[in-house]
């Protein structure tokens, strides 16, 4: 296990959990500067965007696939003081919630691609859109009129074609920030109705 300090969060990162890197602290900018109301936090990993925004929310709902990052989400609150405001689920994305509406949702998604998934971290199959389309398309049902959704990806992943999507399930989608790197750019997009 690694412990690492993030701004004014301790971080632990557990074995088989995606270790924070540049989109999850886009991500946490992100959201921190618009967090409100009742936080879901998809593809949790590690819990850190969950962490930044815990001390401006009523409550964080963190959902991840891999049991692991669900330890580790509940531990990196714990030791940071806002375990009383966590409520983790072990689960696919939005299947584990009914009838329940958030005022923030944030993921994080595997947006790397290989036709051989080896590691559900990072891997979001042969396009890198596997979760990113799922998202998309079952992101409105879960968020509240006034409402926001955030949502990182690569720029290898078609910017325009997920743009259009949100548009085509009746949302509206921006670009709210970009990063460059050497073969790629890192995007959060805001999602809202």
């Amino acid at each position: 296990m690694k412990r690492v300090k993030i701004r004014d969060r301790t971080i632990l990162i557990y074995p088989e959990v995606y270790e924070p890197a540049e989109d999850s602290l886009m991500l946490v900018d992100a959201a921190s500067s618009i967090a409100f109301g009742d936080h879901l936090d998809l593809c949790c990993g590690t819990g850190i965007v969950g962490l930044f925004t815990a001390d401006k929310v009523n409550s964080v709902t963190a959902i991840d696939i891999n049991p692991n990052a669900i330890k580790n989400t509940k531990e990196n609150f714990k030791i940071n003081g806002f375990y009383e405001k966590l409520n983790v689920i072990i689960g696919d994305l939005f299947t584990p919630l009914k009838n329940v509406k958030f005022d923030i949702i944030t993921i994080n998604p595997p947006y790397l691609w290989d036709e051989e998934p080896k590691d559900v971290s990072w891997n979001g199959g042969v396009e890198g859109r596997k979760i990113i389309d799922r998202f998309i398309k079952e992101v409105g049902n879960f968020l509240n009129d006034d409402g926001k959704a955030l949502l990182v990806q690569s720029t290898l992943n078609d910017v325009n074609k997920t743009l259009s999507l949100i548009n085509r399930m009746g949302l509206y989608g921006r670009v709210l920030m970009e990063q460059r790197f050497m073969f790629e750019g890192i995007v959060v997009i805001e999602v809202t109705k």
